[in-house]
């Protein structure tokens, strides 16, 4: 019996203590830190759920290696997104000053499929600073950003031959 109320009380206890330590400003709040590994681990999953969750039952009406589609993918990624996400010759510097911090794609690679990078692209990601793109960019336009972000990294790991933006 004494562990269960020893149980419960932590239960109750620890995210009192931690609430307090937030509002009494004990946590970190500006964008330079560096995020705790907890909160990078949590944040990661719950993107990675919450886009496999809005990418359910999308389906891309433009074919992954079709090179027209890839190519006006790629120039949509340097005119809108290369300045916060970096290109093949360099990360970005204002992406940097971000928190949580701004996946530089070409250095880092990225895990997405098409249909993820839509919905991240379309509907953007609460509390990071990706604005959602929709009714700012077609459909059309979203998918060929989408499937180009997607192909930045090969299978394996290998970083395409994108040298040129």
């Amino acid at each position: 019996m004494k562990t269960l109320v020893t149980f419960i009380i932590g239960l109750i206890a620890a995210p009192v203590l931690f609430g307090i330590a937030a509002v009494l400003g004990w946590l970190p709040s500006d964008a330079a830190s560096e995020p705790p590994g907890w909160e990078s681990k949590i944040g990661m999953r719950a993107l990675d759920t919450s886009l496999e969750r809005r990418s359910s039952g999308l389906k891309n009406p433009i074919e992954a290696k079709d090179a027209a589609a890839l190519a006006a993918g790629r120039k949509i990624y340097t005119d809108n997104c290369a300045g916060c996400h970096g290109s093949a010759q360099k990360p970005s510097t204002f992406g940097s000053g971000f928190y949580p911090r701004v996946p530089q794609f070409f250095q880092e690679g990225t895990d997405v499929d098409p249909k993820e990078a839509f919905a991240a692209v379309q509907g953007g990601i609460r509390y990071s600073g990706m604005p959602a793109w929709r009714g700012q960019l077609s459909d059309r336009q979203m998918w060929q950003v989408a499937n180009f972000v997607a192909q930045i990294r090969a299978p394996g790991g290998k970083t395409m031959d994108m040298d040129s933006d």
